[in-house]
């Protein structure tokens, strides 16, 4: 028994418990990077989240506006941009809860050298939202929420929620992102978040709130321009991974005008050579319903397929053309080339782009109308 009392008691003197243990409180929790570049120097935001404060939020225990605390540090680099902010910080900051990235478009000249400096942390993972944007990044950081909600229910935080219910500009992750600005053909669509506010506002107070509002296109690391949502129809049935739903107007020559929703687009491609040129031939079908219609007034279901196949194909050929002048391959028509006919590619990309090359012949799309959201007798 005594041996046992002994033993036990030098077993309790090795336990050290969790003597380093610090609490959300004595810590800076980064949940967001900005980066600016102006002059020759870079300048970094971190974007800190109070968790005490999210968790009183959660359970309903927290009525008061949340408190946002923005850092910003200057340099030569990216590194020493970060380092500029630890002297101030108070308490030990930590990148290991990053969930968005924001960068200035002035920043997007140099993409490959910020995310080469970023990367090379063991403390930022590939997971992160990333957008671009116009608008200065601590007016972004400093966004409203509605209701004093957790500041992590932002969109630049959530982007899927509000993609869910309308599907209008493709949220992309730093993973992909990287996968696609190391390619030598790929061209990516990078959101641009902007704040707007003639939507929302509080007791006749008008309220900032994140939108995304265009994309970026970028190609191994360089910004090739910037297009604005309304010039997304093609790209959305032609390249976004997914399409919960997304309007579509259609104006009747007589009558109220019909709206549907799209959804679930999928497309071939094929791609003949002649006189130089490689001409593509792009196929497009996607499901619809029917959410608003003047039945005795308006277009009738057959007309509804036909005007919404025929706007569609214009916004195909038309979004192409306009980007193509910006010197944008809005749909990734090198890539294709590049992925299934290299050899081609090769040749081609050796003696300059290959956009000037890249003509649609053909577009050809199919609207299915499945339901029209009445109740019927």
């Amino acid at each position: 028994m005594k041996k046992a009392v002994i033993t036990l008691m030098l077993c309790t003197l090795l336990l050290t418990g969790c003597w380093d243990l610090k609490s959300v409180q004595d810590m800076n929790i980064v949940t967001a990077i900005g980066i600016d570049y102006q002059n020759g120097q870079y300048t970094v935001y971190g974007k800190l989240t109070d968790f005490s404060s999210i968790s009183q939020s959660d359970t309903g225990g927290n009525n008061s506006k949340n408190t946002t605390w923005v850092g910003k540090g200057t340099g030569k680099t990216v590194n020493l941009a970060f380092y500029d902010l630890y002297p101030s910080a108070q308490h030990q900051t930590l990148w290991t809860h990053v969930k968005s990235i924001v960068l200035s478009d002035s920043a997007l000249k140099h993409m490959n050298d910020i995310f080469e400096e970023l990367l090379r942390s063991r403390d930022l993972r590939y997971t992160p939202w990333v957008y671009g944007t116009k608008d200065p990044i601590e007016d972004i950081f400093n966004a409203e929420t509605t209701f004093n909600q957790s500041p992590l229910m932002l969109e630049m935080f959530e982007p899927r929620e509000v993609y869910k219910q309308r599907s209008g500009i493709e949220p992309i992750r730093l993973q992909k992102l990287m996968d696609a600005i190391r390619e030598p053909a790929t061209t990516v669509l990078l959101p641009d978040i902007s704040l707007s506010s003639k939507h929302w506002s509080t007791n006749h107070k008008k309220d900032s709130m994140m939108e995304l509002k265009g994309v970026y296109a970028v190609q191994k690391g360089t910004n090739m321009g910037w297009v604005p949502e309304a010039e997304l129809s093609g790209a959305r049935l032609l390249i976004f991974t997914h399409v919960n739903r997304f309007p579509l107007n259609l104006e009747a020559t007589e009558g109220a005008p019909t709206t549907l929703s799209l959804n679930n687009p999928t497309s071939k491609i094929r791609m003949s050579q002649k006189n130089g040129k490689m001409n593509f031939i792009v196929q497009v079908s996607m499901h619809a319903n029917i959410t608003e219609s003047a039945w005795k007034k308006g277009l009738d279901e057959k007309q509804m397929k036909t005007v919404a196949e025929k706007k569609l194909q214009r916004d195909i050929i038309e979004n192409f053309h306009t980007a193509k002048k910006q010197g944008i391959d809005l749909y990734q028509f090198e890539e294709w080339i590049y992925r299934h006919h290299y050899p081609l590619w090769k040749q081609k990309s050796s003696g300059g782009p290959l956009l000037p090359s890249i003509e649609i012949d053909n577009v050809e799309v199919k609207v299915k109308i499945d339901h029209s959201n009445t109740y019927k007798m």
